[in-house]
């Protein structure tokens, strides 16, 4: 399966961000999972079939969801409180209406 593109533009949609945002987050669970299991949570999180979204404004209130999550998460996991640090700055931006701050494909990134 090839990877989605997680790219956002200041023009793309909410959508389309929280699209990217998702993909990033489930990108960076399943890379780095088997040297932090505690990741293992967030998969399990996205992997809650809700119903679609109908409104910009319901996309911005899973985006809302996720941050709270990974919030509870990062009091006992510095990987997690990482993660959640740059999450929070992409849903900023997603609320303000501008281009992701995260480029990357995940949200962890760890020297090898």
């Amino acid at each position: 399966m090839a990877p989605e593109e997680v790219h956002a533009s200041a023009n793309d949609g909410i959508k389309a961000k929280y699209d990217a945002i998702v993909a990033k987050l489930q990108a960076t669970a399943a890379r780095h999972k088997a040297a932090f299991p505690q990741l293992a949570a967030i998969e399990a999180f996205l992997g809650i079939s809700l119903p679609e979204p109908g409104k910009d404004e319901d996309y911005l209130q899973r985006l809302q969801e996720l941050c709270a999550y990974l919030y509870e998460l990062s009091v006992s996991s510095y990987v997690i409180r990482h993660l959640h640090y740059n999450l929070t700055l992409d849903v900023e931006a997603v609320r303000h209406g501008n281009e992701l701050v995260s480029q990357d494909e995940h949200y962890l990134i760890i020297p090898r």
